[in-house]
């Protein structure tokens, strides 16, 4: 079954419990935060205090998107308040392989993101030891964005070094996920996706996301997995 990341950028920002609830009641499998320092991206969001407080009434699992310059000064953090997940830019550091290395000496389980410009051959050595893929489908740190349709090649060219090398490495998609966008994403071998806006904005948010999930029954990795 598709994983479904609920993220809080699209939400409503004066009211993240009421809106966590949401999420949690519609089926959402977890919660994502994106943390972007004004830096690595143009925007400011969150900090480790929302973090806290979101951690003390969230019943789903946590998973934080650092787009950070340094991600690696967030680890403690994280691991520290009881984040399941980091996932963090491949653009942003210079020795991915000790960042990865880092983030695990604190029990956090490991996501890689990567930039719409961004190939996925960076990955090939680094697969071995990861939980998760992040393709960006969008720019990051701006909600509310089209969907980039090149990403579903990116997806395709992925898909094919994780099952060639028969890695356990879930394969993420982030931005414009909606009813248009998912057939092409589901058919591409995605095993989880982030929504936002598609979420939120809704006037009935459980049958938002039972209509996304319906998408992916049927796609040929899911038939797979349950043969």
């Amino acid at each position: 079954m598709v994983q479904i990341a609920a993220s809080i950028l699209g939400a409503d920002w004066l009211h993240f419990g009421r809106e966590i609830q949401t999420a949690e009641n519609a089926g959402a499998d977890r919660m994502q935060i994106d943390i972007a320092d004004g830096h690595f991206t143009p925007t400011i969001t969150f900090g480790e205090e929302l973090v806290r407080r979101c951690k003390e009434v969230s019943r789903l699992p946590l998973e934080i998107h650092l787009m950070v310059s340094r991600p690696q000064d967030w680890f403690r953090i994280m691991a520290d308040i009881g984040v399941e997940m980091v996932i963090f830019h491949v653009e942003a550091v210079s020795r991915l392989h000790a960042c990865i290395i880092e983030a695990q000496k604190f029990g956090l389980k490991v996501g890689l993101a990567l930039n719409s410009e961004t190939d996925p051959d960076c990955l090939r050595y680094e697969l071995n030891y990861i939980d998760q893929v992040t393709l960006m489908a969008i720019l990051p740190g701006f909600a509310r964005q089209k969907f980039i349709p090149e990403t579903i090649a990116k997806v395709k060219k992925l898909r094919g070094m994780i099952d060639d090398g028969k890695h356990d490495v879930v394969v993420q998609i982030d931005g414009g996920v909606n009813l248009k966008t998912a057939p092409a994403i589901a058919q591409a071998g995605v095993t989880s996706v982030v929504t936002s806006s598609y979420l939120f904005s809704s006037q009935d948010p459980a049958a938002a996301i039972a209509a996304l999930r319906a998408e992916f029954e049927h796609s040929p990795l899911m038939q797979k997995s349950l043969a």
